[in-house]
């Protein structure tokens, strides 16, 4: 068994953030989204991986940034199989002008079976 921890990752891109426009509360809900359908689909597809993270003592969880919505649509085909994944479409009712992928959530996973280049992403400030 590996040392390093499971993760939750949630991945959004600069159009997304752009959009928002300054919107903490969109961009709370947006992560929020993520991490949980990510997970959700990880007790299906990768139930091990979940009752793991599920009973860990630390949820990790990691949000990092790329630039563009053809990013995230990459990194969510590249994880296909590989672990609990989530492409996030925002309806567009409140702050979009309509619906808008703005995030990807990948995980319970470990950092070396990241795909598409997501370990080398950086983080969000």
């Amino acid at each position: 068994m590996s040392d390093e921890p499971l993760r939750l990752y949630a991945i959004v891109s600069e159009e997304a953030l752009k959009a928002m426009k300054g919107s903490r509360g969109k961009l709370g809900v947006q992560f929020g989204h993520a991490y949980l359908h990510a997970f959700w689909d990880a007790e299906i597809t990768h139930p091990e991986a979940a009752y793991m993270y599920a009973r860990s003592s630390r949820a990790y969880k990691t949000a990092l940034v790329v630039p563009t919505t053809d990013d995230l649509r990459a990194i969510y085909e590249a994880h296909a199989g590989v672990c609990g994944r989530t492409l996030v479409e925002d309806a567009g009712l409140t702050v979009f002008a309509g619906p808008t992928v703005t995030m990807v959530g990948l995980g319970p996973i470990r950092r070396s079976a990241l795909k598409a280049g997501v370990s080398e992403l950086r983080p969000l400030q």
